[in-house]
């Protein structure tokens, strides 16, 4: 079954299905929506919760067994399954098993970027649609922007005019992570009406020091900003996930528009909804990277993910090192 993110809180409080499927290269608006399931899960019983990552080597029997598996903690689990490159390939065939045998006692939540159309016609994605709920995140393009900022303002308990909700909207370009921060900040400061003047002021000192003006300065290639903003974001307890989140949507953007090349270059800006204002830094990282040199990057954000999830690396260091890739001038002493 394909529900749009707006009908999923109304099916869950109904019901809660054997398989979700959620995909989408937003990541604030995957997180929340996962979030929305994981919420469900734990109203309906289900306490336990296991991660796994389908990176390269990831043996898919192991998810068919865990899925078949008594949970030794709780009478129910919510299996969460992290897909990289939205790819399960021959491997995968486990992941159909799991589908035509659904174990009541679990729920599996699976979690790729976002699938193109021949992915769509595979067979585990039609065995997984059909057994369950697929939610595909689209991003949220500039005519939808405002609309999603006045309502994400409403829902904090506050107003805005319609010329501070437009100049929010010009402010944060598409950075929908910035926007829900601001306007978090701008609740706790107490404040029920966003006016231009109060845009204006709240905007202008944040925009210098954030996660997409990092990932703006690593694809131009400037180290020294990079540095700075890195030990900045740092020091001002910023979540590390935040910021890897930032990195890796403008890594697989490059990808997909790599995929284009030059003569097709516009026609993956639109495909990609990157306005033309944010076009200039992918412009200098295409002139610089290949695609092993992406590819790479790809590869240090998922150790840099791990990383954040406890393997026991510092993930501060791999994102110095995932920049000084995106940069293509080292960073750290070797």
């Amino acid at each position: 079954m394909k529900l749009k993110t707006e009908q999923l809180g109304a099916h869950l409080q109904k019901q809660l299905a054997p398989f979700y499927l959620i995909s989408g290269d937003e990541p604030l608006l995957v997180q929340e929506t996962c979030d929305q399931v994981r919420l469900a899960s734990k109203k309906h019983g289900i306490e336990e919760r296991e991660l796994l990552h389908a990176e390269a080597g990831f043996d898919w029997n192991y998810l068919l067994d865990q899925a078949n598996a008594m949970s030794l903690f709780s009478d129910r689990r919510l299996i969460e399954v992290r897909i990289p490159n939205g790819k399960p390939s021959d491997k995968g065939k486990a992941l159909l098993e799991v589908v035509a045998n659904p174990n009541p006692d679990n729920v599996i939540l699976i979690v790729t970027p976002r699938l193109d159309a021949a992915s769509q016609k595979t067979k585990w994605f039609k065995a997984l649609e059909a057994a369950g709920v697929f939610i595909a995140i689209w991003p949220i393009d500039r005519n939808q922007l405002p609309g999603w900022l006045q309502r994400r303002i409403q829902g904090a308990g506050m107003s805005a005019s319609q010329d501070a909700v437009a100049l929010f909207a010009q402010r944060i370009e598409g950075n929908l992570l910035a926007g829900v921060q601001e306007i978090e900040k701008i609740r706790m400061m107490g404040i029920q009406q966003i006016s231009v003047e109060l845009i204006e002021e709240s905007t202008a000192d944040s925009a210098r020091y954030d996660a997409f003006a990092l990932a703006d300065s690593c694809l131009l290639g400037n180290i020294g900003d990079a540095t700075r903003i890195l030990s900045h974001l740092k020091a001002e307890g910023n979540e590390a996930i935040m910021i890897l989140g930032a990195l890796i949507r403008k890594i697989r953007q490059l990808i997909s528009l790599q995929a284009y090349g030059p003569q097709r270059l516009t026609e993956g800006f639109k495909s990609q909804n990157i306005w033309p204002k944010q076009q200039a830094p992918f412009k200098a990282a295409l002139a610089r990277l290949n695609q092993q040199q992406l590819f790479e990057c790809l590869q240090t954000a998922e150790q840099t993910d791990r990383a954040i999830k406890g393997d026991g690396n510092n993930p501060w260091l791999l994102l110095s090192r995932l920049a000084e890739l995106l940069t293509g001038v080292r960073m750290l002493a070797s």
